[in-house]
This record gives C-alpha cells, sequence and structure tokens, in this order.
C-alpha cells in the first residue's frame, strides 16, 4: 500500500540520487548497505516503479526516478521546515509571522521595527500583506494572518481590536488650491468642491464617512442631544463608555464636540444672514450648515461626492497633483502617498487639517480572541508597542 511509504524511503531514495552509490548513500544515512537496499527495495515494490538502474559500477535513476527527485526534495525540504518552525516556536525564537496591514502601516511603522526584529531573530521569517481594513479583519478572523494592524471596521465574531495610534484627517490638494493657503478647513467648505476619495472598502473611508464607533442608531434613547441638533451614537457605544472602554468614551466626547461645533455654525450662519452676504465664501459656506439635515450635520462627509474612487492611496494622491478633484485622508497615510509617489517635493501638494469636527484614524492591533499568538509573534507585537512610537514619522501621530 501506498500509504506505507514513509520519509525514511524519501530519505533514502534522495541520498542515493545525490550520492550515486548504495555504499556512500548507507554511510551517510548511518546505515548497512544490505538495509538501505532493502529500504529501496520495499519502495520499489509498493510504488510498483524503478526508480534505478543498477550495475556493478553505478547506480543511476531511471526515468521514472528523474521525475519523482524534484518531488522527494521538495517533500523533505517541507518537512524539515516543518520541524524546524516547530523547536523554533517552542523555544520562543523564531517561526513565520503572518501579518496583514494598512499600506501606511507597513512602510513607514513596520520596517524600522522589522530591522532589530531580525537581528535579535535570524530565524523567524515574516510574511506581509497590504489589504485595506475590511481584508485585514477577515485575513484574521479567517486565520488567514496571525494578527493585523489596521483602522477599525466592524465587528467580527472573536476579534479584538487594541488601539495602537491615530491621526487626524485633513485635506490633500495642489498648493495652487484656496485650501492650500489655510491652517484648518472646515467640513463644510468641502462641498462644492470636486473630490477624488478611497471606496466603501477602505477603512479610512468608513471612518471618515462616520461608521465603526460613530454608527448612527437612530434609537431615541441613546442619543446625545443639544440645541436643536442631533447626533446618534448606537447603543454598544454607550454601554461601553460606561464599562470604561476608552474608545467609547472618546466616541461620546466627539458627538459634544460636534454639538457645539454646530451650534457654532448656526450661530456665525444667522449673524452672516443678517447682513453680511457680502463676506467671504468661506464665511458663506460656513452659514449654509445652519440648514443642513440631521444625517449630514452628524456625517460630514455625506457632503461629498467623489468623482473619482479608487482603492489606492497613490493613485489618490495623482489624481490630486493632475487637479482632478481634491481629496482626504489620514495625515500619515497622506504624507505617505505624496512621497510614494515622488509628489511632495517641489510643493506639489499640501495637507491642510479639517475641523468642524476634528476627526482622527484609529489605528490598532487587530487579533483572535480565540486564539493565542506563538511565542514569536508576541515578542514581535511587543516590539511594535515598544518601538514604533520612537520613530521619526512624517506626520503627527497620537499613540494609544
Amino acid at each position: 500500500m501506498l500509504s506505507s511509504i514513509s520519509l525514511r524511503h524519501m530519505r533514502a531514495f534522495a541520498a542515493i540520487a545525490d550520492h550515486g552509490s548504495f555504499t556512500a548513500a548507507a554511510t551517510v544515512l548511518g546505515l548497512s548497505t544490505s538495509a538501505l537496499t532493502s529500504t529501496i527495495r520495499q519502495f520499489e515494490d509498493v510504488t510498483g516503479a524503478a526508480l534505478f538502474d543498477r550495475t556493478t559500477r553505478q547506480v543511476t535513476l531511471t526515468e521514472t526516478g528523474e521525475r519523482f527527485l524534484p518531488v522527494a526534495r521538495r517533500l523533505l525540504g517541507d518537512f524539515e521546515e516543518a520541524l524546524g518552525d516547530l523547536d523554533a516556536l517552542s523555544k520562543g525564537i523564531g517561526g513565520k509571522i503572518r501579518i496583514a496591514a494598512a499600506p501606511s502601516v507597513l512602510t513607514r511603522i513596520l520596517p524600522g521595527v522589522i530591522r532589530g526584529f531580525i537581528a535579535a531573530h535570524p530565524d523567524a521569517r515574516l510574511r506581509l500583506d497590504e489589504l485595506n481594513a475590511k481584508d485585514v479583519h477577515e485575513a484574521v478572523a479567517n486565520n488567514e494572518a496571525d494578527f493585523g494592524i489596521a483602522g477599525e471596521w466592524q465587528d467580527l465574531p472573536d476579534i479584538n481590536f487594541s488601539p495602537l495610534f491615530s491621526d487626524r484627517f485633513g485635506v490633500l490638494c495642489r498648493p495652487d488650491h484656496p485650501f492650500a493657503q489655510e491652517s484648518e478647513i472646515a467640513w463644510s467648505e468641502l462641498a462644492d468642491q470636486p473630490f477624488v476619495g478611497l471606496g466603501p472598502e477602505s477603512g479610512t473611508r468608513a471612518m471618515m464617512a462616520g461608521q465603526g464607533i460613530w454608527a448612527a442608531s437612530g434609537g431615541a434613547g441613546d442619543a446625545h442631544r443639544k440645541s436643536n441638533h442631533t447626533v446618534d451614537i448606537s447603543p454598544s457605544v454607550t454601554r461601553a463608555a460606561a464599562l470604561g472602554v476608552g474608545a467609547a468614551q472618546k466616541a461620546l466626547r466627539t458627538a459634544d464636540e460636534l454639538d457645539r461645533a454646530m451650534d457654532q455654525i448656526a450661530r456665525v450662519g444667522k449673524a452672516k444672514s443678517r447682513g453680511a452676504a457680502s463676506k467671504s465664501a468661506k464665511a458663506s459656506r460656513m452659514a449654509g450648515m445652519s440648514g443642513m439635515s440631521v444625517n449630514a450635520a452628524t456625517d460630514p462627509a455625506a457632503l461629498l461626492r467623489p468623482v473619482v474612487e479608487t482603492s489606492n492611496t497613490i493613485t489618490l494622491a495623482a489624481m490630486v497633483a493632475e487637479g482632478v478633484g481634491i481629496t482626504v485622508l489620514p495625515e500619515l497615510a497622506a504624507r505617505i502617498a505624496t512621497g510614494a509617489g515622488d509628489l511632495a517635493g517641489a510643493g506639489k501638494l499640501a495637507f491642510v487639517p479639517l475641523c468642524q469636527p476634528t476627526r482622527h484614524r484609529q489605528i490598532g492591533v487587530i487579533t483572535r480572541q480565540s486564539k493565542s499568538l506563538s511565542p514569536i509573534a508576541r515578542i514581535f507585537l511587543a516590539m511594535v508597542m515598544e518601538q514604533a512610537p520612537k520613530l521619526d514619522l512624517p506626520a503627527a501621530i497620537e499613540w494609544g
């Protein structure tokens, strides 16, 4: 039966092929020549194929043996690699780590950490996959990655999200655009601008558009209300905030901040409408916010209507550089996209933070609750948490 074939047969076959002699192969394997001959004879009897042509002077592979040799070597190599991984994992010094992450994390956060990690753990191997937030979460959930580093996406069974850092959303535009001269831009000012943006699969798009912890539930009992403006917060966020979860408490604070901003905008709008119609276009657009629907007020990104959508931030930067439109990105993603596309030099693009409300992208570590990380993966993740905040990054980052 073919099931009786084992690694012992594979090793014997490969050794004879490598040395061209039963005697030499037997010496290398620590066997007697008769034992090795018996092993190969059994191999050939079970498979029904001759693997070697034998003469008194030499041993050569048959055509069947030549075709099978690469397969045998691959199987032996995979087995030896698996054993090495198992030994390394048990000692916590090696093994393979599969990481799925957002582009900005892979290009600016991980390389500096990986350099030191590989130096300290030369037996470790890393697989890095660049994915959008949706695919990062799904890769971890499907056990295709040991852990991920990306933005929040949506609740998936068995998935845990631990905040790592956040950066502020802003406008990316050409230096000759009027926005480039501002220190901050209000979301309301984007309403009449040609816009290019990321597709719905992007975690950046989800956070910008009010998804994740920003999602409105429509439940009156869970709404934060001030003046005539309503910001809806999901019941799960309210419960999490009561339990002291930092991200949820931050969401509630931001909701209050948005309420205050809306009140201020409404007051400005009324003042401008009484006799300041000739003021700047910026003041007029802010005044227009007082007549917005509840949906637009609670979700400023709802004002944006992309003329082009893409899944790639470098493509977005190229569209902006060509004058197709402006875009909105977190600062780190914007800086990296312009740098990677050679669009940051010579003042080719400008990044201006957004306000009213100020909104941040939260990047975190994504793991499975039911599966422990391997020892080497824990070591690497600990190095990320320790060393990443010390990196020299091209953007203002808030860690934790």
